[in-house]
């Protein structure tokens, strides 16, 4: 529960204790996918 503290939705964790967790590796996989996603179109122009 201690990344539900620094989860903005702490009425959805309080349901869904993982959802935090879920959340910060979505955000996390969503970053590396843009920067790979940059990398690969600048390496292709």
């Amino acid at each position: 529960m201690r990344g539900c503290k620094l989860c903005r939705y702490s009425s959805v964790c309080n349901d869904l204790p993982g959802i935090c967790i879920l959340m910060i590796y979505a955000t996390i996989a969503v970053v590396v996918g843009v920067l790979i996603f940059l990398f690969i179109t600048q390496e292709l122009l």
